[in-house]
């Protein structure tokens, strides 16, 4: 680090003696916070170089911020951010993320402002408050190659930050066209093990059959209705992606026990109703399955038409394409 960035770091940090009262002390940071962390401030992004990390540090760029980003391949260190930026953003794999917060969370001072952008929340957010920074925990709804923010959820835990500087935080994403959902960090986890793990967990396990069975693809799409073709679209689209990330958001949830267990009950039913070949028993399971779904099922079925719709109209549109060239 070079005399001018010692100069800078001194400059900007906030000295806490005894004389100085905690009243006045709220009162100077939270002067200097409005300062730090709004546009113009250094922002560093940890993992910077990855898709969502790369993302965000260009949008934190667009809002105005100087950023710095640290990575495997930079020869700006992780440490470095930490100590020259006033916001920090940890943009690494979910399964390194605790690992490297617990690493660098010493270095915090009391007047930055740590996040992470993982898909867990619990662990992340109780590493970053072992530091002495203010600390906000994010999960954006959304992967690192979506091309607007508009109509997009943020699920955001801010775990210690004052109000007001929450809400100018806060009022960088909504600007952004985002949705903001606040929750605290436990609670976003038992909401992703129903929103990510059973749905991903599902996925993968119908892949995993479909290995098994040597199933070719190709060919079940020759007896398809449109409805199966979107459904095996939204699987291919998983096995596209990053193998480890769904790995990790599966296994590390704290949830992912629990949901295990009622896989196995439930398969364990099914199979001794497929036994004892037991229809009414299928027939009474789904309609109570109905039944705690409620008005959704009618407004997903609305929903799911108007998809399937388009869905026939562009495979039609694409099968003329096909002819005429």
């Amino acid at each position: 680090m070079n005399s001018r960035e010692t100069l800078e770091m001194a400059e900007r940090k906030v000295e806490i003696t005894p004389e100085k009262s905690m009243t006045e002390h709220s009162r100077d940071e939270k002067g200097a916070s409005a300062r730090r962390w709004g546009p113009g401030a250094r922002l560093g992004v940890i993992g910077g170089l990855g898709e969502m990390g790369g993302m965000f540090a260009q949008f934190f760029r667009n809002q105005g911020y100087v950023v710095e980003v640290a990575d495997r391949a930079t020869e700006v260190t992780n440490e470095e951010v930490i100590q020259t930026s006033d916001v920090v953003v940890f943009a690494v794999p979910l399964h390194e993320t605790e690992a490297i917060i617990r690493e660098l969370a010493p270095l915090a001072r009391p007047d930055q402002l740590l996040m992470d952008l993982t898909s867990l929340k619990t662990g992340p957010v109780r590493e970053m408050l072992c530091s002495r920074a203010s600390v906000v925990g994010l999960h954006p709804m959304f992967g690192g190659r979506t091309s607007s923010f508009v109509g997009q959820t943020m699920v955001a835990c801010p775990a210690r930050i004052d109000g007001e500087d929450w809400t100018r935080l806060r009022g960088l994403f909504t600007g952004a066209g985002m949705r903001v959902k606040e929750s605290a960090p436990e609670e976003h986890d038992r909401m992703m093990s129903i929103i990510q793990v059973l749905f991903h967990m599902t996925t993968m396990l119908t892949g995993r059959i479909l290995r098994d069975l040597d199933v070719n693809i190709e060919e079940t799409l020759e007896y398809t209705s449109p409805s199966y073709r979107i459904e095996m679209s939204l699987l291919g689209r998983i096995f596209a992606q990053n193998g480890l990330l769904y790995s990790a958001i599966t296994q590390m949830n704290p949830y992912t026990k629990e949901l295990i267990e009622k896989f196995r009950s439930g398969l364990n039913l099914y199979e001794e109703w497929c036994d004892a070949k037991d229809l009414n028993a299928f027939v009474s399971d789904f309609e109570r399955s109905a039944e705690h779904l409620g008005d959704f099922c009618r407004q997903a079925y609305r929903e799911s038409s108007a998809i399937l719709n388009l869905a026939v109209q562009s495979a039609s549109q694409n099968k003329e394409s096909a002819r005429a060239d």
